[in-house]
């Protein structure tokens, strides 16, 4: 016990001294502080070892992290070692947000004597009047350029504020002390047009004279922004570099540009202004003369914009576009230029690259040469050509072009479990413009390359979670997390396009694995992550899969879902003064079930988020659940009676739709979405026959052309036919105008789509104008009064994150149950009370039951739960239980539907249990709600 308490002792001491700095921190605003940087990575090793985080096993062996921020070291070669200022020697990585957290020197100091220090990173951190600090700690890496017993050129370490006087201390010091020389005076210079390249290049060509600009002293070097520094020295009263003449200088101007303009710069399309390789430049037809006059007009006026200029040097070899014998080796030639490579192969080239342009949507590609080359190569050629094109990387629309050509050879599938696929990483930084783009070009992917492809990509994620599963601490190291961030990226471009045209089930894009990553309290530790992320709660952030919500399995995203609501509840607790609101308690008359809801759900004194109670008045009993499921059973039936009025039938009566007639006032429609929300919440399945477009409304999903098939057979069957018409007699064959007719109780209602819709006649031309006019009256204008009402009412329950993560698919799965009845399912997971399950008798009981159809299949259900509607995660989830109930009984099998229990006696004999199931299921009523 000595031993135990002398271990604990210091881990409480340090959880509460970074508490408290933690809570410190947050309280800063308007201050220069200076603070301390701490890995990400080593502070969920110090949590995970004192027991900080939840998910732990009990009594697992726990790791003591090593010394401080050693995963944040980095081999880098800096051009000199400063003498002084220790921080700016640091070799450490280039940190991101998400890489550290910040904590005060007294923290620093305590993990130090437990722990010990690799690397001690101390920062000057400035705290906005909200308290919010900046997190930009990286320092300066700054191209420089020194010339002592011969030029270097090389990388310094500076802080981006730093006062370029102060550095030029630093540097003076730091030579003098390295080199042995004496060092009067240091100047800094920048090139005032230059490139890098050209700028030494030009001060080597004029032996140390070159169109140089001196840094302002009281200015800070990051001010300027330079590509280049060049330190210039003072020995012996004399300077190493000179100003260049003003009018060389300028002629080298001039030359630059005119070169450029004139002859291009060997790229076979330039994006930068002034030079010939670019296709807009090239499009005014200078001619010698005319193009000498305009830049000498350019310079006179001082129009000229150095930081458009081109400086490319390099000649790009021109894109392929034809078979060719050599084209494997001309193609390995080719990789090395990635727009080149990503301009190649287009269809019916015609000496013309517009064609790639953002706003075709189409690649263009000629897939007949491609095929020709996916016959010659294998997975290391197709290896190289990514690595070629990876260590030239340019994002842009070429490159975009280039992956989707890498994509179309067949060996790319191979090519993903390869550790090392190199162009799976430009995906961490694709912007989002160009993986929209690469969306819409995989919808030409073939469909066996397609689906082949996600398979795999999901297959590799699952392996790399169950290994993390096995790990003590998942997702520990940054490369892990970016390794299945990128896996992810590059999934969910394929799952966009997939949106776009359908190939796959979206439903397959799920990881069951996600599930499984944490071994204990996962849904609630992927919760945590989500919350964090969403609050930009950056000390207990790292990753969550909830930014990629549809590759999450149903049923984990609804436990996420239940912990949200319980935190959502908790935290309308803490934060209002009704202490007796943990529950939502609601008074129902029986005879008048719609009002006394009404009115109870009405009052600003509740909270909707509680857990719902139902207590019927005149009644003893307490809810357990069985008397809310009865209240949503009595509502909806007298919500949704057809006699009511609220709603009508729709496509043969399969659906129910909005009554835009109806006098009902709002709030019982407002009612209805409240009525979906508490259910939601509440953990209640509702037989509903609304149709997949109104949840898909909830979640503001846009509406399509197919939503209309649930909706109105008639009209899709009529409107595709007219899509599917590809004459120019529309106007005769089908005689329509931008007019919808309706019928209203006996009378006929014309309703006019556009002003004067009745004299425009639907043509071949405009008839997709028309087509998406009737969608929008069908879908949104004709129930948008009512649907607005009810939507209120949904959101007024529903709040917060976790409903984000749903599909209005999903939704409706989760209100409404899933539609695949399986009996085994329930069979596998049921529990027993006072029965061997392995007995005849139960063994009988179950072929019985397996003997019956799927109605009666499922008024068993209804019996024994009070809904014959299929949770989320199919009948496996439900708890349900077999309990003896008595023995040589001639009473009926009974249950307890708040608990999923069926109490089932032991009669004398296999054939009377049959007979008394039989009867009790033929006496069983409802409407199938739980």
């Amino acid at each position: 016990m000595n031993n135990l308490k002398q271990e604990v002792i210091p881990f409480q001491k340090e959880i509460i001294l970074y508490k408290q700095t933690m809570k410190g921190l947050k309280e800063i605003k308007i201050e220069n502080k200076q603070l301390y940087i701490v890995s990400k990575q080593w502070l969920r090793q110090w949590k995970y070892y004192i027991g900080y985080l939840q998910g732990i096993t009990p009594n697992q062996i726990r790791k003591k992290p090593g010394a401080l921020n050693c995963d944040l070291q980095t081999n880098e070669n800096f051009l000199l070692k400063y003498s002084i200022d220790n921080t700016l020697n640091q070799n450490i990585i280039k940190l991101q947000p998400d890489d550290f957290v910040l904590v005060n020197k007294l923290m620093i100091d305590i993990w130090g004597q437990e722990y010990g220090v690799g690397i001690t990173i101390p920062r000057k951190v400035y705290f906005n009047q909200q308290g919010v600090p900046s997190l930009n700690v990286n320092l300066l890496r700054q191209a420089v350029y020194l010339n002592v017993q011969h030029p270097k050129r090389g990388i310094l370490q500076i802080y981006e504020d730093c006062i370029v006087k102060y550095w030029i201390q630093i540097l003076c010091e730091t030579i003098k002390n390295e080199y042995q020389i004496n060092v009067q005076q240091i100047r800094l210079l920048k090139h005032k047009h230059f490139q890098a390249d050209y700028a030494i290049k030009q001060l080597e060509d004029h032996q140390g004279s070159f169109d140089g600009e001196i840094l302002n002293e009281n200015q800070t070097v990051g001010s300027y922004n330079a590509d280049l520094i060049i330190i210039d020295m003072q020995i012996n009263g004399k300077w190493q570099y000179d100003q260049l003449d003003i009018k060389i200088a300028c002629y080298e101007d001039f030359k630059h540009v005119y070169n450029k303009a004139y002859k291009g710069c060997g790229k076979f399309i330039c994006d930068k202004n002034y030079c010939k390789s670019n296709p807009q430049f090239q499009q005014f037809g200078f001619d010698k003369k005319t193009l000498q006059q305009y830049l000498i007009e350019q310079f006179k006026e001082g129009k000229l914009d150095w930081t458009t200029v081109c400086w490319n040097q390099i000649i790009e070899l021109k894109p392929i576009q034809s078979f060719q014998n050599d084209i494997v080796i001309a193609l390995n030639e080719l990789s090395n230029f990635p727009d080149s490579f990503g301009a190649s192969f287009i269809l019916n080239f015609n000496n013309c690259y517009n064609v790639i342009n953002y706003n075709n949507k189409n690649p263009e590609l000629n897939l007949q040469v491609i095929q020709q080359v996916n016959d010659l190569i294998n997975i290391k050629t197709l290896k190289q050509w990514t690595q070629n094109l990876m260590q030239n990387y340019k994002q842009n629309i070429y490159f975009v072009r280039a992956i989707i050509i890498i994509i179309h050879f067949k060996y790319f599938n191979d090519l993903l479990y390869q550790e090392e696929n190199t162009i799976l990483e430009v995906f961490l930084t694709l912007g989002q413009e160009n993986k929209e783009l690469l969306s819409n070009y995989l919808t030409i992917l073939p469909k066996e390359y397609f689906i082949k492809y996600i398979y795999t990509i999901i297959e590799i994620i699952g392996n790399f979670l169950k290994q993390q599963s096995m790990k003590q601490i998942q997702l520990l190291q940054k490369k892990e997390i970016q390794f299945i961030q990128l896996m992810l990226e590059f999934l969910q471009v394929f799952y966009n396009s997939n949106l776009i045209v359908k190939k796959l089930n979206p439903i397959k894009f799920q990881i069951a694995e996600i599930a499984k990553m944490y071994p204990k309290y996962g849904c609630y530790l992927e919760y945590i992550q989500f919350d964090s992320y969403k609050k930009n709660d950056l000390e207990t952030y790292y990753f969550t899969f909830c930014r990629y919500p549809w590759v999450i399995p149903l049923e984990f995203k609804y436990e996420i879902l239940t912990i949200d609501s319980q935190m959502s509840q908790k935290n309308q607790f803490d934060s209002s003064l009704m202490f007796s609101q943990t529950l939502l308690k609601l008074q129902i008359d029986r005879n008048d079930v719609l009002i006394s809801a009404l009115e109870s759900l009405s009052r600003n004194d509740i909270n909707l988020k509680a857990k719902l109670q139902i207590e019927f008045q005149g009644e003893q009993g307490i809810d357990q659940g069985g008397l809310a499921k009865e209240f949503f059973s009595l509502l909806t039936q007298q919500l949704f009676d057809l006699n009511f009025g609220m709603f009508i039938p729709k496509n043969n009566n399969s659906i129910l739709w909005f009554n835009k007639y109806n006098m009902e006032t709002p709030i019982k429609y407002e009612l209805v979405g409240m009525i979906l929300g508490l259910a939601l919440y509440n953990q209640v399945n509702l037989d509903l026959q609304f149709p997949q477009v109104i949840f898909k409304k909830l979640m503001n999903e846009p509406i399509c052309f197919e939503d209309l098939k649930e909706f109105d057979l008639e009209v899709y069957n009529g409107l595709n036919t007219l899509v599917e018409y590809k004459y120019d007699n529309i106007e005769d064959v089908f005689a329509l105008n931008f007019t919808i007719t309706e019928a209203i109780w006996d009378d006929i209602r014309t309703v006019e789509l556009l002003p004067n819709g009745a004299q425009i006649l639907v043509t071949q031309q405009n008839k997709h104008q028309y087509i998406k006019l009737c969608i929008n009256y069908y879908l949104n204008e004709s129930i948008q009064i009512p649907f607005n009402s009810f939507k209120k009412g949904f959101w007024k329950v529903v709040e917060g994150n976790g409903i984000q993560l749903f599909t209005g698919y999903e939704l409706q799965q989760l209100i409404v149950g899933q539609k695949h009845f399986n009996l085994q399912e329930l069979e596998e997971t049921t529990e027993y009370d006072g029965f061997d399950q392995n007995s005849e008798y139960i063994k009988s009981f179950w072929q019985f039951l397996r003997s019956l159809n799927e109605e009666k299949q499922k008024r068993f259900l209804f019996f024994c739960t009070g809904s014959d509607r299929i949770p989320i995660g199919g009948l496996k989830s439900l708890k349900f239980l077999i309990q003896k109930y008595g023995e040589n009984t001639e009473q009926l099998p009974k249950a307890h539907t708040c608990f999923n229990v069926f109490l089932l006696p032991q009669y004398d004999s296999i054939g009377k249990m049959i007979i008394k199931v039989q009867i009790a299921l033929q006496n069983c009523e409802g409407f199938g709600l739980i």
